[in-house]
């Protein structure tokens, strides 16, 4: 007798209810971006495109509350609707007043597990009614299937908040602020430190990326913009490259030509000795002073031994100064040399010995008070 088998239940993926183009109001620029967006389960998936199998953001229904048209907006004919969730407002805008009504009904009839009491086409309500059986039936496998795991720790939720802050407060030392002409001469200008830099779009919202290279002597510039969303950044190339921070930007870039594009670091000028630049009261040139100061270990030197209450160096300080003179265009043509004599502060000969000056005293008053008694007693 054969034995009984359990149940499988067959993987099987999300249903695609509608899709279509969708604009989201971002929360951050407070404008609308748009989206191609498909409703699967109770769930709405915001996508570069319809063929990019990667979403840039989605959005759970299941603290749906309602879905509304904004009439303040569709008196303008902008085809706006609130989702309106326990979290909050989110507002949408359809490219047309029938692709939002079924954005509405469709919305509705996967969350509420009801069609909508709208004024509807008998195709559009035969669909709808396919949905209705489709969720149902999908929403009962999940019931039955194994319970689902356990929600991610605070600590884990706090983390990936933390990490999205750091991304948005990084610094790259390859970004400029920069126009797109500014970037192509930066790179040109300097182009032993790199051949790549990250910059600010032109409509200030957005960023964009400034490559470099030199062939047979011939430059290739190549500029690429990157969409900058809530929950990270978009390389607008192929079908759309999700990023979740801009360093894995750049590190998308050196990966994928293999070290050919390199970020451009500049290195920072520092000046090595004190100098200053005056004016000449005769001349009116401009004159560039460098200045040489006393070395450290003589400066500790000369400060112990005044600490200590001996005598300082008889020998006073020198500070050796170089003056360059200045052409009309900045540059040096001559050079002449000073010397500045600083004295050392007057100290005592010999340290002062107190007992002994009390003593003296002393001598002193008995004295007075014995002239003053023997002329009393004449």
């Amino acid at each position: 007798m054969a034995t009984m088998r359990p149940d499988k239940h067959r993987a099987c993926l999300v249903p695609n209810y509608y899709d279509g183009y969708l604009e989201k109001l971002e929360n951050k620029s407070q404008k609308y971006k748009r989206y191609w967006t498909v409703l699967r389960g109770n769930e709405l998936f915001f996508q570069v495109t319809s063929r990019d199998p990667m979403y840039i953001e989605k959005i759970n229904l299941e603290d749906f509350i309602s879905v509304e048209e904004d009439e303040i907006y569709n008196n303008n004919l902008q085809h706006v609707m609130t989702l309106k969730m326990k979290s909050g407002d989110i507002k949408l805008k359809a490219d047309t007043l029938e692709s939002q009504e079924q954005w509405i009904s469709f919305i509705h009839t996967v969350t509420k597990l009801e069609i909508p009491n709208l004024v509807l086409l008998p195709g559009q309500i035969r669909r709808l009614q396919e949905v209705l059986e489709q969720e149902t039936k999908r929403r009962r496998k999940l019931a039955s299937s194994a319970p689902p795991l356990p929600p991610p720790r605070a600590t884990t939720l706090e983390l990936d908040q933390n990490n999205y802050d750091d991304v948005e407060n990084d610094h790259l030392s390859c970004f400029y602020k920069v126009s797109r002409m500014e970037a192509e001469t930066l790179l040109a200008r300097n182009k032993e430190f790199g051949n790549l830099l990250m910059r600010p779009s032109s409509d200030d919202l957005n960023l964009s990326i400034t490559t470099r290279q030199a062939i047979n002597n011939k430059a290739i510039v190549k500029h690429y913009r990157i969409h900058c969303l809530d929950s990270g950044y978009i390389i607008d190339i192929d079908e759309g490259i999700l990023c979740h921070s801009r360093r894995e930007i750049i590190d998308h870039f050196i990966q994928h030509t293999n070290g050919v594009l390199k970020p451009l670091v500049i290195p920072e000028d520092y000046e090595i000795n004190l100098s200053i630049v005056v004016e000449d009261a005769e001349s009116g040139e401009l004159i560039h002073q460098k200045l040489h100061t006393l070395p450290k270990t003589a400066i500790e030197t000369i400060s112990q031994l005044v600490k200590k209450g001996e005598r300082s160096p008889k020998k006073p300080a020198i500070i050796e100064t170089e003056t360059w003179s200045l052409d009309n265009n900045g540059m040096a043509k001559e050079k002449s040399r000073t010397y500045l004599k600083i004295e050392p502060p007057a100290m005592p000969s010999q340290p002062i010995n107190r007992s002994g000056l009390m003593l003296n005293m002393n001598k002193e008053l008995n004295k007075r008070l014995e002239q003053r008694r023997a002329a009393m007693g004449e």
